[in-house]
């Protein structure tokens, strides 16, 4: 014994030894690990150059743009590429720096207010897009122009320098903190070693002597719990056998054992345990893995109960002793009910692959654990890339928190949800789904699954935009039409009547456009309607509304006036815009505008009363000349009106 506890206690102190010299490695291998990972801090100063790289891109595309204002015809092709150049670096640029793992605080400058660096930066570049598909002269008024200028003046250079600033900042600070846990890291390493020399060697093998010794002690009790052994096993809910290894014949078996084989003990016992599988096959590759491997672990086995019906069991085979003789010890677990089950949710698998429908199968934490093909066909993801993932990874940013929570709220409440979905394919691309979800919970109720079916419905909604749309907007100006003009006077009818407020309606009637038509051609006045109608935006607020009833009559509505001086001032505005000269491809033309002006509730508290008289008071300017306007109020009343 006292040779057996040196040779141990021998062969425990090597491999101490060993165990520091592996732990000193590590803190080295640690050690130089830190210093490449701080060596790689400087692909941060890729994602600050580009940051300053924008800032250079939207000047020179400021510059680009207003060259293209002034450029004459042989050089606006020439500008306008080089405006695009500068385009699409920034965009490349701009997204390249969207999509890289920024720090936590550069992420607000890009979405939160008030930065909106992304917003912004889209915009401009719409802007310019939008500029270059002008057919020169562009006017250095041009709302497009303007906004590139307005943009690159101060506000979007400002929110780049914020984030070059922010990024060095990120990258002094990380830098700090890996230097921090490099020198940690050594200290922990080295003081490690030093206490394991001094305070874990000695008293292990102190420990490992009175181990040994135990270990001597110990065999007297396991030969004694060998009797207590086979009497646990005897009571097992499992079916256990034990066959001697050298002939194969069963020396034990337990209750359960038998009442799976629906044979009795007695004639159990004795008989050959290879003789109960069900095929030669099956005896032989467990054979064959017994005398590989030494031992079997949860192998399914088909065997065949005394009436000769064949059951499939869960078999686990161990090699020991049993009345000092070597035995395999067998378990069985009767599986024949989880296997049909099996057979089901196979079945169930291959209708799920072969629907139209996305299928999406989460667990309880909400975690991806199995999609069908359709899912992939979708959204573009294919199985490996969302497995343990949580579905908010398509979401589009198109929903708020509000509408995940009321959706969560009656999905915990009802078990089910289904509803309209915008999500995100893999490529970025917007769809609109038809998506249903659906709670599963075990028998105490507990929530297990979420499973979710969704069916692409983008080109319906598409669809369904693009009618509703040709409905309510003029195809040549883009302008809300006649329809859409009367829902909206009928809603500003209502807000006035509720908050007791007033509002102005306006019938405006350009003069000359006939002759425009006459001499140029009904092509150069369709483009005259479309500049009209640009004009009269520039005169409008963001709450005011602009419509184009039918040839060249506008009305429209000015929100939240009372009396006549806001009218008068939007009238002037418009008249003026109307008299500057119209660029046309046949010439220069010139219109001017005759305005009615009807006031609510003045002049009439429902909406076909104002149109009416805002009709007749601009007839009424017409007749006096032109190129005016007039309020309702100042007109006589018809004859029939009168009655």
């Amino acid at each position: 014994m006292a040779d057996l506890g040196e040779r141990v206690t021998r062969d425990l102190t090597i491999r101490y030894i060993a165990v520091l010299a592996v732990l000193g490695f590590v803190a080295l291998v640690s050690f130089v690990g830190l210093t490449r990972v701080i060596g790689e801090l400087d692909g941060s100063g890729e994602r600050i150059n580009v940051a300053g790289r924008q800032r250079m891109l939207v000047e020179r595309v400021a510059f680009a743009a207003n060259r293209l204002a002034l450029a004459g015809p042989g050089r606006h092709d020439e500008t306008a590429r080089m405006l695009v150049a500068g385009l699409d670096q920034l965009e490349e640029s701009h997204v390249r720096l969207l999509f890289d793992r920024l720090p936590a605080d550069v992420v607000p400058i890009f979405f939160d207010a008030p930065w909106r660096l992304d917003a912004d930066m889209r915009a401009f570049i719409a802007h310019g897009r939008d500029l270059v598909r002008r057919r020169p002269p562009i006017a250095a008024i041009d709302i497009d122009l303007l906004a590139i200028s307005a943009a690159a003046s101060q506000p979007l250079l400002d929110r780049l320098d914020e984030v070059t600033i922010r990024l060095q900042r990120h990258a002094q600070t990380m830098t700090d903190r890996l230097m921090l846990l490099q020198a940690v890291s050594l200290a922990v390493g080295l003081g490690t070693l030093i206490l394991s020399a001094f305070g874990v060697f000695r008293p292990m093998v102190r420990r490992l002597r009175q181990d040994i010794s135990e270990r001597f002690r110990s065999a007297q009790d396991l030969r004694e719990s060998e009797e207590r052994l086979w009497r646990i096993l005897e009571e097992s809910p499992m079916g256990v056998s034990a066959s001697r290894r050298s002939d194969g014949k069963v020396v034990f078996a337990n209750t359960r054992f038998t009442e799976i084989l629906g044979m009795p003990r007695e004639e159990f016992i004795g008989s050959i345990a290879r003789d109960h599988y069900v095929d030669k096959a099956q005896r032989e590759a467990v054979l064959n893995s017994l005398r590989r491997d030494g031992l079997i672990d949860d192998a399914e086995v088909e065997f065949r109960r005394r009436n000769g019906e064949a059951f499939w069991s869960l078999l686990t085979i161990r090699s020991t002793h049993f009345q000092r003789e070597p035995v395999n010890l067998a378990w069985i677990y009767d599986i024949t009910e989880r296997k049909l089950a099996e057979q089901q949710i196979l079945l169930a698998a291959k209708v799920l692959e072969n629907v139209s429908e996305g299928v999406v199968i989460t667990d309880s934490q909400n975690k991806i654990i199995f999609v069908n093909p359709a899912f992939s066909n979708i959204t573009e993801y294919s199985r490996d890339d969302v497995l343990g993932s949580n579905p908010k990874f398509l979401s589009s940013g198109r929903h708020d928190q509000d509408f995940y929570n009321a959706m969560w709220a009656k999905l915990r409440r009802t078990g089910n949800w289904s509803g309209e979905v915008w999500n995100r394919r893999k490529s970025g691309e917007f769809f609109a789904e038809w998506l249903s979800i659906t709670m599963i919970r075990d028998a105490v109720g507990a929530v297990t699954h979420y499973v979710a079916v969704f069916t692409d419905i983008t080109h319906r909604k598409e669809d369904e935009a693009r009618v509703w749309r040709q409905a309510n907007y003029d195809a040549l100006t883009g302008l809300p039409n006649r329809s859409l003009f009367l829902d909206r006077l009928a809603q500003a009818v209502r807000q006035a009547r509720r908050e007791a407020k007033g509002f102005a309606l306006m019938f405006l009637d350009l003069d000359g456009f006939k002759q425009v038509n006459d001499t140029l051609g009904h092509a150069a006045g369709d483009v005259l309607l479309q500049q009209t109608a640009v004009r009269l935006s520039e005169c409008m607020r963001g709450s005011d509304t602009l419509a184009r009833l039918a040839g060249d009559e506008f009305v429209v509505i000015l929100q939240g006036v009372r009396g006549r001086q806001d009218p008068t001032i939007v009238a002037g505005k418009i008249l003026e815009q109307l008299s500057r000269p119209y660029p046309l491809d046949g010439g220069d033309a010139q219109i001017q505008g005759s305005i009615g002006i009807a006031i609510f509730p003045d002049d009439s508290e429902s909406g076909e009363g104002l149109l009416k008289l805002a009709d007749e008071a601009m007839y009424a300017v017409k007749r006096q000349g032109k190129n005016g306007f007039r309020f309702a109020g100042e007109i006589r009343p018809s004859s029939d009106q009168s009655s």
